[in-house]
């Protein structure tokens, strides 16, 4: 692996900690939002950005397999784990 694919693959894993930690607390983060009146915008924004999430995982995967073909696996896991990440936690 060059150097980027490395920093690919470590954008990947710290996109991934991001959204398994908000994924984490999102119950919390949900019933704030509600008391404050700004539900309506957390849940729009929160889909904005799970797709926002899935494209870049998608397109840092796209990126890395087409230089080298065995590292599909890898992102593949990585884009599944945080689709179903988001259904498990919701």
């Amino acid at each position: 692996m060059n150097t980027k694919q490395k920093k690919s693959v470590i954008i990947s894993f710290i996109l991934t900690i991001l959204h398994a930690l908000f994924c984490n607390f999102y119950t919390q983060i949900y019933a704030f939002m509600n008391v404050q009146n700004w539900l309506s915008l957390f849940i729009a924004l929160t889909l904005i950005l799970r797709l926002l999430l899935l494209l870049a995982l998608f397109w840092l995967g796209l990126r890395s397999i087409q230089k080298n073909k065995k590292i599909a696996l890898f992102y593949i896991l990585l884009f599944f784990f945080n689709l179903v990440m988001s259904f498990i936690f919701y």
